[in-house]
């Protein structure tokens, strides 16, 4: 036997198998149990399912139809809504919270209260219930956390910017309406929850301003009726302003025609005088060349004749200048001489008249000698009136 030997604790030893075999039994018991109490939960289309395993804390998501197998003590299970739901904060939903209805009180731009009913239409993203199941809880919560306050504030200060007059105006409301639904989407959109509609089922004022707002709606209408009068007199004055310019334009027109076919006959009329004073140009150049060609030739015929006699006349002088001349002088004298006849007058009275015949024959006495025979060549001047300059030809 060892000398170095020490026997086991046996009472410690017993105590540890004893804490084993009954870790054992509790095991076998609690699986047996749990085998026994095995439960299942059917999940429908539109429904999400999150399990969570409470001794691991691992999460499971599941997005399917189908019936979902879960140990009811070690495991629990969430199932979340995926279909479109409706939140409505209307005067119609009355609580404990809310005896008064829940509507949506709002103050206009202008000052104004406004009553409105919304509904407003979500659905969540089967993606996201994970994120919800662990961010925000399970059952509803996630509607008073995360829907009604973004929901009802955004929806606040969007139509709080219409004034009290826009209200009824529903293209107004509708661009409050996405303007609002934009908003919500982007600030709930990270946490799983997506706005599909948001309707205005109805708005309420006060008496005070529901008054004040009929009011002035019926002066708005007596207005619009007095713009339709003015534009049906402005359109009145514009088919006026057409149909007088459209005459003006057909006088206008017609009277550009007028001038222009007066202008076009008087370029024809002074084309034609153009043209009937060109001819007459030609006509008189060509006559005035002939007339002048035919003075030309006149002149030229009178100037040959002129020279002609010219040089007769000169021929005649030289030939008159010497004996020839006279003989021809007195040629013509006694030619002269041969027909004059002599008669006589008798004195009537004598001493008181001088007989004619007396001063006929003192007027023959008193008359140059003339040699009837030989008579003296007479003076140049008598021979001819042409008085030639002195030959001075060769």
């Amino acid at each position: 036997m060892d000398k170095g030997f020490k026997p086991k604790n046996k009472p410690f030893y017993m105590y540890k198998r004893f804490v084993t075999v009954l870790i054992i039994i509790v095991i076998i018991v609690g699986g047996i149990y749990g085998g026994r109490e095995l439960s299942w939960k059917e999940i429908a289309a539109d429904e999400v399912a999150v399990v969570v395993n409470n001794l691991t804390g691992s999460i499971k998501l599941i997005n399917r139809a189908g019936a979902v197998l879960y140990y009811p003590f070690i495991q629990d299970i969430y199932v979340l809504d995926k279909r479109v739901q409706i939140l409505k904060m209307t005067a119609a939903e009355i609580d404990e919270k809310h005896p008064q209805g829940n509507p949506l009180a709002v103050k206009s731009i202008d000052g104004g209260d406004v009553v409105l009913d919304l509904q407003i239409q979500y659905m969540l993203n089967p993606d996201y219930a994970v994120h919800v199941v662990k961010n925000t809880g399970t059952g509803d919560i996630f509607k008073q956390k995360w829907l009604y306050d973004y929901a009802r504030t955004i929806c606040n200060y969007c139509y709080g910017e219409l004034t009290l007059g826009e209200f009824p105006i529903a293209s107004n409301r509708d661009i409050k309406v996405l303007k609002a639904q934009k908003e919500i989407n982007e600030m709930l959109e990270p946490h799983g929850f997506t706005v599909t509609s948001i309707d205005l089922t109805d708005y309420r004022y006060y008496r005070e301003y529901a008054e004040k707002i009929q009011e002035r709606r019926l002066a708005d209408k007596e207005v619009e009726e007095q713009k339709t009068r003015a534009s049906a007199a402005r359109e009145n004055q514009r088919r006026v302003i057409v149909e007088e310019t459209k005459k003006l334009e057909v006088e206008v027109a017609r009277f550009r025609g007028e001038m222009d076919k007066r202008i076009m006959d008087a370029r024809g009329s002074s084309e034609a005088k153009k043209q009937d004073a060109e001819a007459y140009l030609i006509r008189t150049r060509f006559e005035a060349d002939a007339e002048y060609e035919r003075l030309a030739r006149d002149a030229e015929a009178i100037l040959a004749t002129v020279k002609t006699e010219s040089e007769g006349i000169r021929l005649l002088r030289n030939a008159l200048e010497g004996d020839g001349g006279r003989n021809l002088v007195r040629l013509e004298y006694a030619k002269r001489l041969k027909q004059a006849i002599i008669r006589s007058t008798p004195i009537v009275r004598q001493g008181l008249e001088t007989p004619q015949s007396i001063q006929r024959f003192k007027y023959i006495e008193d008359a140059p000698k003339i040699d009837y025979m030989f008579p003296e060549p007479p003076d140049a001047a008598l021979v001819s009136p042409l008085k030639p300059g002195p030959d001075k030809s060769p």
